[in-house]
């Protein structure tokens, strides 16, 4: 490694961990971390269950399932347990919509690969005949995650984005797990 590639990743790493520490000391009622579960990973899957925390690990929304329009395929199945049985009793997205935008409305939204489950939640508005306007802001802890850990690809000509450490494939598990990811980021104990 070069003395500017090494510069240059050492630097992104630094930025990522300070976004994670000015994050941390924020209220943390004032950021929520969201994740989703899916029916898969197409141009018409949809969102089948939904779960959020705040910033201080406080349960928002607890893995709340949701009826989507179409059957769950069986790999999304095997990976997080989630079938059509499941959620055939299951609330509506537009239903549910009016649960997450009561929970993330004028907060600052934290997600894991922040553009799949925002384009999902689109999808999942669009089956139902609804455009969805997302009453705040993102960032994408993935991003800062792969800039934090520092595996730069010359092909993609960014960082390379690494799976979510100690998720379990729920959406609660996930939203815990990325709540650690940036206690670990910003360098506190115990993360």
């Amino acid at each position: 490694m070069d003395t500017f590639e090494g510069d240059f990743i050492g630097r992104a790493r630094t930025g990522a961990a300070q976004w994670a520490k000015d994050l941390l000391s924020t209220d943390p009622s004032w950021w929520v971390i969201l994740d989703t579960e899916t029916t898969g990973l197409g141009d018409s899957d949809q969102i089948v269950q939904v779960a959020a925390i705040d910033g201080a690990g406080n349960v928002l929304l607890d893995n709340v399932l949701i009826k989507p329009t179409i059957p769950i395929s069986e790999g999304a199945s095997r990976i997080h347990g989630i079938t059509d049985e499941s959620v055939k009793d299951a609330k509506t997205f537009p239903d549910v919509w009016k649960e997450i935008d009561a929970v993330i409305y004028g907060k600052l939204l934290i997600i894991y690969n922040a553009g799949f489950d925002i384009r999902l939640m689109q999808q999942s508005a669009r089956a139902h005949g609804a455009f969805l306007e997302f009453p705040c802001d993102w960032n994408d802890a993935m991003d800062q995650y792969a800039q934090w850990y520092g595996e730069w690809s010359d092909y993609h000509g960014s960082f390379r984005w690494q799976r979510l450490p100690n998720g379990d494939h729920t959406a609660l598990g996930d939203c815990r797990a990325v709540l650690e990811l940036i206690k670990k980021m910003a360098g506190e104990e115990g993360a």
